[in-house]
């Protein structure tokens, strides 16, 4: 009787612990994302660029054991030989294959010697579960340049999430 009992136990700490080990699984993986922003991009015009990333379903294949997932950081960062600084203003969107966009960083008034990364300032507000869980989830980055580049510049975006682990 106590052997179950203590097997009880153990069998119950070991499903608990489960969820909590995927959640933080889960938050260590960032949703990456990459575009090419082309020589002769105008400046002082809203461009904009589709980016297919991959859900935390996708990262991990248990989306289903978190919940409350939010943004917790956000990054931008352009190859070595750019600057950050060429951009005015970006935002990051993400959405299932374009229906339900929602904003989930941004920056404006980028200083022009920033480097080459930069952390964006991240909206906390929404929890993105349902989008996150589709294993659909698309990137949009909305910019804004300075000037016209005068070479490709490979731009990667990086979204961290905090979640919280499913107990049932």
């Amino acid at each position: 009787m106590k052997n179950m009992f203590l097997s009880a136990i153990v069998a119950t700490a070991t499903l608990a612990s489960c969820s909590t080990v995927s959640s933080i699984l889960q938050n260590t993986f960032p949703y990456n994302a990459t575009i090419l922003v082309t020589s002769g991009s105008p400046a002082n015009t809203t461009l904009s660029s589709v980016s297919a990333a991959q859900s935390i379903n996708q990262l991990t294949g248990s989306g289903a054991n978190v919940k409350d997932i939010r943004v917790s950081n956000a990054t931008f960062s352009v190859n070595s030989n750019a600057s950050v600084g060429l951009f005015k203003s970006v935002k990051v969107y993400l959405s299932n294959n374009g229906s339900n966009e929602i904003l989930v960083a941004s920056r404006e008034d980028i200083p022009d010697n920033v480097g080459n990364s930069l952390a964006l300032d991240v909206k906390t507000n929404s929890t993105l579960d349902n989008m996150m869980k589709s294993g659909s989830v698309q990137q949009r980055l909305v910019y804004v340049l300075k000037q016209s580049p005068t070479s490709d510049i490979s731009v990667k975006t990086s979204v961290g999430f905090s979640s919280l682990p499913l107990t049932n």
